[in-house]
């Protein structure tokens, strides 16, 4: 019997988002999905391509934000369009991603998905790649700052997308109704081991593929190959930075305001815990 998931990946900007979606992208046909994308066949699509949205192909992509009364196809700062019946809208997609956080007046729209998958990073990580990333040429427009360098970001900016990756993660990992299932993955693990992460995801939409197409998509998918086709986005494209590009100080105030969701997913806390630290300690602890 083929499976036909109706999936919707979830995650806080600079997670790693765009490099899930586009393994996912492979992962379904290689399961014998027939994949499908709504804003393939939007009249807006074909002009929307012709501009610089900051991603290559998130013009073809279904790409949401949720409210309590409707739920919109996103393009953020760009482009917003209001879904009359979320139902439907999730029975003809193959997959839609958001950055939305988790919210109870939500959750009938979520339930619309057969599947729902969140991805996860260190938020320190997170905040080095936001800063680098609102310097890029779509940015400087769309996200203007009176900031000079990442860096100088990074100094004010820190804080508060630390807070917001603490509250994105407590709604998703911990708030959400019992019974609303969710597949976690694990940027690290994702780039520690990418054909096994992608394997527990095909086993989690019942999927059967193959162990060499497993390796086929993720070698497809490469993060040499992302920076490549997403040079706006994907940067150094692996786990830790956090430790050459904040301080003492900042790593402190990191720990402070993330330390207990930080500890409650296995990430190291300090310098010294991240010594010796590999990714198969992440994890979500009761």
């Amino acid at each position: 019997m083929q499976v036909d998931p109706h999936l919707l990946v979830l995650g806080y900007p600079k997670c790693g988002n765009v490099w899930l979606r586009s393994l996912m992208a492979d992962l379904l046909p290689a399961g014998g999905v027939d994949f499908r994308q709504i804003m393939a066949s939007h009249p807006i699509a074909p002009v929307l391509e012709a501009m610089d949205l900051g991603i290559k192909d998130q013009a073809w992509q279904d790409s949401l934000r949720f409210e309590p009364l409707r739920v919109y196809q996103d393009i953020p700062m760009v482009f917003t369009w209001a879904i009359p019946d979320i139902d439907a809208y999730a029975a003809a997609t193959s997959m839609a991603h958001s950055h939305c956080r988790w919210r109870p007046e939500i959750e009938a729209h979520l339930r619309a998905f057969s599947h729902r998958i969140v991805i996860v990073r260190d938020p320190r990580d997170v905040a080095v790649s936001w800063s680098r990333w609102i310097f890029t040429p779509f940015n400087r427009m769309h996200r203007p700052t009176l900031h000079e360098t990442p860096e100088a970001l990074l100094v004010e900016d820190l804080p508060r997308r630390i807070e917001e990756w603490v509250m994105h993660q407590q709604g998703w990992l911990v708030d959400r109704s019992a019974d609303l299932s969710l597949h976690v993955v694990f940027y690290e693990q994702l780039v520690d081991d990418t054909p096994r992460e992608l394997r527990r995801i095909a086993e989690h939409l019942g999927l059967e593929i193959s162990e060499d197409a497993l390796v086929a998509v993720a070698e497809k998918h490469a993060l040499k190959q992302m920076k490549k086709k997403q040079p706006h986005h994907v940067f150094r494209g692996s786990w830790g930075g956090w430790m050459e590009h904040l301080n003492d100080r900042q790593i402190h105030t990191a720990q402070r305001i993330a330390g207990q969701m930080m500890r409650k997913l296995g990430y190291p806390l300090n310098r010294a815990e991240a010594e010796g630290w590999t990714p198969d300690q992440l994890g979500i602890k009761q």
